[in-house]
C-alpha cells in the first residue's frame, strides 16, 4: 500500500510538473507573442519613421530648386519688416495728405503763374504728367523691387507709361512736325545734323602731325561715345548679370554698326576703333567693372549699415539716421541670373529675343537722334538712356522670371512697357526715315553674309534641339572592352 501511495504521489507530482510546464509554455508563448507584437510594433514604428524620413528627404530634394529663392524671399520679408519699423513714416500710406499737398501746389501755380500761350501749354503738360506720376506713386501696384522704396518703382512705371504715350503721339505726326515739337522742347534743336564719319583717316600712327603722333586715336578717345560705351556696358552687365550674354551683345552690336554703316555715316569707324577701343577696351572694362560690382554686392552682408539693428523702443526714432537712409539706395538682395540658354526651346528663344530687343534699343538711339536732328552732346540723349536704365531694370527682372520660370504665364507690367516702347520707337524710325533709307541699296558685302549667317544659325538651332538634344545626347554610352 505504501508503494501504491508513493506511486500516486509521484504521478501527482509529475502531473503537477506537467501542469507547470504547460503554464510555463503558455507564459513563454505569451511572452513570445508579446515580444512578436512588440517587434512588429517597433518595426511598424521604424517603418513609419523611415517613411517620414524619406518623405522629408523627398520634400527637401523637391525644394532644393526653390530653396534659394525661398530663403531670399524670407530674408527679404524679414528685412523689409525691419526697415518698415525703422522708417515707419515712409512705409505708411499718406494718400489723403498727398492729395491735400498736391491740391495746394496746383492751386498756387494755376492762379499765380503768368499766362502766355507757350508757357501755359508747357506748364499744363508738366502739371498733367506730375498728376499722373502722383497717382502712379500712390495707387499703382508694387513690383519686384523694394529699394529704395516701392513708391519709387511705381513712379518709374508711371514714367514708362508717359514715355509710351509720348512715343504714340509722335508716331501720328510727320517728321517735320516732330522736329518742330522737339524745337519747342529745346530751342537749340530743329537744325539738320552735319554728317560725321569716324573713318576718314584710319592711320593709327601719324608722325607727320604737329599735334600728336597718334592724333586720330586722340580725337577718338576724346569723343563722348567712349564714355557712353564704358558706362553703358557697366550698367548692362549689372542688368544682365551674365558675362557670356554681355560679350554676345558687345560683338553683335559692332556687327550691327558695320551692317547699317551705309545708312548712318557715324557708324563708319576704323578697324582699331571697332576691335581695340570698343570691344577690347571700353566694352571689356565696362563688363569687368560690372562683374566686380556684382561680386562685391554678393559678398556684402544685407545689413549694409555695419551696425546692429536698433531696439524696438528706439526704431521709431532712428528714421533720421543718415546711414539708415542711405542704405535704402542699395539693393537688398542681388539674384543671380542663370539663363541656361541651351536647356530648352523656350529659354533659347527668350534669350535670342532679349538680345534682339537690347540691340534694337541701342540702334534706336542713333536712328532717333539722326531723324529728329538731335546732336550727340544734347542732354535729351542722356535722358533717354537714363529712362531706359530705370524702366529696364525691373523690366529685365520680370522678363527673366517669365522666360525661365515655367509657372509664370503672364509677362510683367514693366517688361510689357519696355517691349511696347521698343516697338513704337521702331515704328517711328520706319515712318520718319523709311522713304530715305529704302532708297539706299544694301551693299552685297552686307546682304549676303547676313543671309548665310542667318540660315546657318537657324539650321544649327533646329539641329541641336530637334535632333542632337532629343536623340543623340540621350543615348546611353557604350562601354568599350
Amino acid at each position: 500500500m505504501q508503494n501504491i501511495r508513493n506511486n500516486i504521489e509521484i504521478n501527482n507530482s509529475s502531473n503537477n510538473n506537467n501542469n507547470n510546464n504547460n503554464s510555463n509554455n503558455k507564459s513563454n508563448k505569451q511572452i513570445n507573442n508579446n515580444s512578436d507584437k512588440n517587434n512588429n510594433n517597433n518595426n511598424n514604428n521604424n517603418n513609419k519613421i523611415n517613411n517620414n524620413n524619406n518623405n522629408n528627404i523627398y520634400n527637401m530634394a523637391n525644394s532644393n530648386s526653390n530653396r534659394g529663392s525661398t530663403a531670399v524671399a524670407n530674408h527679404t520679408t524679414e528685412q523689409t519688416k525691419k526697415e518698415q519699423d525703422t522708417l515707419n513714416f515712409f512705409y505708411k500710406p499718406h494718400t489723403i495728405l498727398a492729395l491735400i499737398i498736391a491740391g495746394i501746389v496746383t492751386i498756387y501755380f494755376a492762379f499765380t503763374k503768368e499766362q502766355s500761350q507757350v508757357n501755359s501749354v508747357k506748364t499744363g503738360i508738366l502739371a498733367s504728367c506730375a498728376a499722373f506720376l502722383l497717382f502712379s506713386m500712390l495707387q499703382m501696384r508694387d513690383g519686384l523691387f523694394i529699394r529704395p522704396h516701392p513708391a519709387f518703382w511705381r513712379v518709374v512705371m508711371g514714367v514708362g507709361v508717359l514715355y509710351l504715350c509720348a512715343l504714340v503721339f509722335m508716331l501720328f505726326q510727320s517728321a517735320d512736325d516732330a522736329r518742330i515739337i522737339m524745337k519747342h522742347i529745346d530751342s537749340k534743336l530743329g537744325e539738320p545734323l552735319p554728317e560725321r564719319s569716324y573713318a576718314d583717316n584710319c592711320d593709327l600712327y601719324t608722325p607727320n602731325s604737329a599735334e600728336s603722333n597718334f592724333v586720330n586715336l586722340k580725337h577718338t578717345v576724346n569723343d563722348e561715345f567712349i564714355w557712353a560705351h564704358f558706362l553703358g556696358w557697366w550698367g548692362k552687365t549689372l542688368l544682365l548679370r551674365d558675362y557670356r550674354l554681355c560679350w554676345v551683345l558687345s560683338i553683335s552690336f559692332e556687327i550691327l554698326e558695320l551692317t547699317f554703316a551705309h545708312l548712318l555715316p557715324n557708324f563708319h569707324e576704323c578697324w582699331w576703333d571697332h576691335i581695340i577701343l570698343d570691344i577690347l577696351v571700353c566694352n571689356a572694362l565696362g563688363i569687368l567693372m560690372g562683374l566686380l560690382t556684382i561680386r562685391y554686392l554678393h559678398m556684402k552682408e544685407y545689413n549694409w549699415a555695419g551696425v546692429e539693428q536698433p531696439k524696438s523702443e528706439e526704431r521709431k526714432k532712428s528714421w533720421y539716421n543718415p546711414i539708415t537712409l542711405l542704405k535704402q539706395f542699395t539693393p537688398q538682395t542681388l539674384d543671380t541670373y542663370n539663363w541656361e540658354i541651351l536647356s530648352s526651346w523656350k529659354r533659347y528663344l527668350g534669350v535670342i529675343l532679349l538680345v534682339v530687343l537690347i540691340s534694337i534699343v541701342e540702334l534706336n538711339a542713333f536712328f532717333l537722334k539722326t531723324l529728329l536732328w538731335i546732336p550727340p552732346p544734347n542732354p535729351i540723349n542722356v535722358y533717354r538712356l537714363l529712362l531706359w536704365c530705370l524702366i529696364g531694370t525691373p523690366g529685365l527682372r520680370e522678363y527673366y522670371q517669365f522666360a525661365t520660370d515655367g509657372k509664370t504665364k503672364k509677362l510683367g507690367a514693366m517688361a510689357w512697357i519696355c517691349i511696347a516702347n521698343v516697338f513704337i520707337e521702331v515704328l517711328i524710325c520706319v515712318k520718319y526715315g523709311g522713304a530715305m533709307f529704302w532708297q539706299i541699296p544694301t551693299p552685297p558685302e552686307v546682304k549676303y553674309p547676313w543671309i548665310i549667317g542667318t540660315s546657318v544659325f537657324t539650321i544649327g538651332s533646329i539641329f541641336y534641339f530637334a535632333i542632337y538634344k532629343k536623340f543623340i545626347k540621350t543615348q546611353p554610352k557604350v562601354k568599350s572592352c
